[in-house]
């Protein structure tokens, strides 16, 4: 009679088994699938921004400060450089490109 039960507890054991693997690879297979997803959906949206940037530079801007700059003798130049004002017109600008691109999105128009 012991070793009926034993032949039962042995098949109810190895049903448990089989059942745990099947879950584990279930798990794992849901788990790759939303990888992929998200995969494909990085692959969409640096495609996307790829070809916003090969948009924006088929534009040309006429404006290059670089050559403004150049314009100003060089004592004069280490002088603004010392006191910081290209780094303070980089923030200048920064802020102000955030400004505009904060006034594009609707129903955000904070401060104005």
């Amino acid at each position: 009679m012991a070793g009926i039960f034993q032949f039962f507890t042995t098949i109810l054991a190895r049903i448990a088994e089989f059942a745990s693997w099947i879950l584990a690879v279930v798990k794992r297979v849901f788990l790759d699938l939303f990888v992929f997803v998200q995969d494909c959906f990085c692959w969409l949206l640096d495609s996307i921004l790829a070809l916003a940037i090969g948009a924006l530079n088929i534009i040309e801007i006429p404006f290059n400060p670089a050559t403004y700059y150049a314009l100003i003798p060089a004592e004069v130049g280490s002088v603004l450089g010392y006191i910081g004002i290209p780094q303070a017109l980089s923030i200048i600008v920064s802020a102000l490109v955030v400004r505009f691109l904060l006034q594009t999105i609707p129903f955000v128009r904070w401060g104005s």
